[in-house]
């Protein structure tokens, strides 16, 4: 699913490719919120040692206290691992963690692009990894999301949803059937949830 071009793209199962067009009603791009998305730099360059974890500091164009997500771009350089990273700006730079996973010594450049800084609006919660997604949490809030049980999915005894203790897995059962519409095939269109989205 590309918003950009507002077409989603997929393949029939008999190889066909189908383009559909959409258009999208009451949603504001970043650039129409008074809000950019912007190029993220290394502020220095950095050397990185064999198979450690390294925070860079990251120049962001963005007021002090700004709180964002950095989302790093692919690179050259696959041995070193970034993740997308939520921050707060501090004096023009935010800490991404970076790991070297290969036997050798790294320099990152300072002024190759690392990835893109986007900004949080009011409408976005950040969930703090302080407790809050503890099992007994989470099992707390799926409840309260419950929609008259939501019915059994499709093929719910084959999903594969990775190795699991059984309580685990009946919680994770429990949460995609309040998103059955999202993760269920209908007929002509893969599902919403195996759809790519580029933001």
């Amino acid at each position: 699913m590309d918003f950009g071009s507002r077409e989603l793209k997929y393949r029939e199962a008999d190889g066909q490719k189908v383009i559909l067009p959409f258009t999208c009603h009451g949603v504001t791009t970043l650039q129409q919120a008074g809000e950019r998305q912007a190029n993220v730099r290394l502020a220095k360059t950095v050397k990185m040692t064999t198979n450690t974890l390294n925070l860079v500091r990251v120049k962001v164009d963005a007021p002090y206290g700004t709180t964002g997500v950095f989302v790093p771009k692919p690179i050259s350089k696959r041995h070193l691992m970034m993740s997308p990273t939520a921050a707060t700006v501090h004096e023009g730079v935010v800490r991404v963690a970076v790991l070297n996973i290969e036997g050798k010594r790294e320099k990152l450049p300072a002024r190759e692009v690392l990835g893109t800084w986007v900004p949080t609006d009011d409408t976005m919660q950040m969930l703090l990894l302080n407790g809050e997604l503890e099992k007994g949490r989470v099992r707390e809030w799926v409840s309260t999301l419950k929609k008259e049980d939501g019915e059994p999915l499709k093929n719910e005894a084959s999903l594969d949803i990775g190795d699991m203790e059984p309580d685990e897995r009946d919680l994770v059962i429990a949460l995609l059937r309040q998103y059955a519409p999202i993760v269920e095939k209908k007929e002509g269109c893969p599902p919403l949830a195996k759809a790519t989205v580029e933001h």
